[in-house]
């Protein structure tokens, strides 16, 4: 969600008065059996996710029935929430805070829930390459929050093929922890299944995919060096840097195999391919594409296009660097056909 505020804008030397989107936040405090747990920052949506999400991660709760009721003031920001069992009074565990957007006391969690509630991934899913670059594709086609504003991590429990739920929130921690609790509510098990997600993989990005059961972490940014060793000790197979036709497998390699006879088809898609989308993919094929066919696709995409050639745009440039020469001549053909 987002609200449109008055701006300045500096662009090409000049200041324009402008209406910009500027995406929501909000506050929510949790109360566990009447009492105040935690105050987090969050984008205004899917809070019983959220809290559900959280206190599984925290390690509060270990299964559902521990929860004997959740009753949400959305207006107000609040969750209360009673549980079956007492809350365990422990300072060195749980405490009054306030968790920001960045989750700045994230590690005080690693060293204590955490230890408690992370996982072992003992999956058996893998991906082919094609399917990692399609799943990150499908998450940026899907983030509409980000496109407005560009204020929102994008995070998204997916199949091989398909994204299965996704959830965006202004605090990455926020948006994993949406999920979790989206597949607990739900009942829907995780094991065969991936995570994408739009942020750097940090440790406690990997600790949280953990939790939620996945065995494999893609990402469109880069991992830290304490993730990576998470990911290892974890069997979690984290992939970094998804960008274009090109990733990093930083662990567990295995799970990743290579496109079946080194497949450079363009594939089949139901997605409509936004402009924004159609200019990442020309400019990460810019290096490969005649120099004066890039110009021309460049050109044309200043244009009102129709959907329809927006996506037939999207697919000729798709892997356009992993086809052979004859097929490449072959998408030369209908590109200029479609932009000259």
């Amino acid at each position: 969600m987002s609200l449109k505020k008055p701006i300045s804008s500096y662009r090409n030397g000049t200041f324009q008065n402008v209406y910009d989107d500027v995406v929501t936040e909000v506050p929510l405090t949790i109360f566990i059996n009447n009492e105040e747990f935690a105050t987090m920052v969050c984008s205004p949506f899917h809070f019983k996710e959220l809290v559900v999400g959280f206190l599984f991660s925290e390690g509060v709760i270990l299964f559902k029935k521990d929860i004997k009721s959740l009753d949400m003031d959305e207006d107000k920001g609040f969750a209360y929430v009673q549980l079956t069992k007492q809350l365990v009074h422990n300072q060195s565990f749980y405490s009054k805070r306030f968790i920001g957007s960045c989750c700045g006391k994230s590690r005080q969690f690693y060293f204590h829930s955490d230890v408690k509630t992370a996982k072992t991934s003992m999956t058996d899913a893998s991906l082919s390459a094609d399917q990692c670059i399609q799943l990150m594709e499908n998450l940026q086609q899907n983030s509409d929050v980000f496109k407005e504003t560009g204020g929102v991590h994008n995070a998204a429990v997916c199949s091989h093929s398909e994204i299965f739920v996704n959830r965006a929130d202004i605090g990455r921690h926020n948006a994993l922890d949406k999920l979790y609790g989206y597949c607990l509510l739900n009942n829907i098990s995780v094991r065969d299944k991936m995570l994408v997600f739009s942020g750097r993989l940090s440790s406690e990005v990997l600790t949280k995919a953990s939790k939620i059961g996945v065995g494999i972490v893609l990402s469109k940014s880069a991992p830290t060096d304490l993730a990576v060793k998470l990911a290892e000790d974890l069997n979690i197979t984290a992939v970094g840097f998804i960008r274009g036709s090109s990733f990093n497998i930083y662990s567990h390699s295995h799970r990743i195999t290579q496109n079946e006879k080194g497949d450079t088809t363009m594939g089949s898609c139901n997605i409509d391919h936004s402009e924004e989308s159609v200019r990442e993919k020309l400019e990460s094929q810019k290096s490969y594409l005649p120099v004066s066919l890039y110009q021309n696709c460049k050109n044309i995409l200043n244009e009102n296009l129709h959907q329809d050639t927006l996506n037939e745009v999207f697919h000729l440039l798709k892997k356009y660097d992993l086809a052979d020469e004859a097929e490449q001549q072959d998408r030369n053909k209908k590109l200029s056909t479609l932009v000259e």
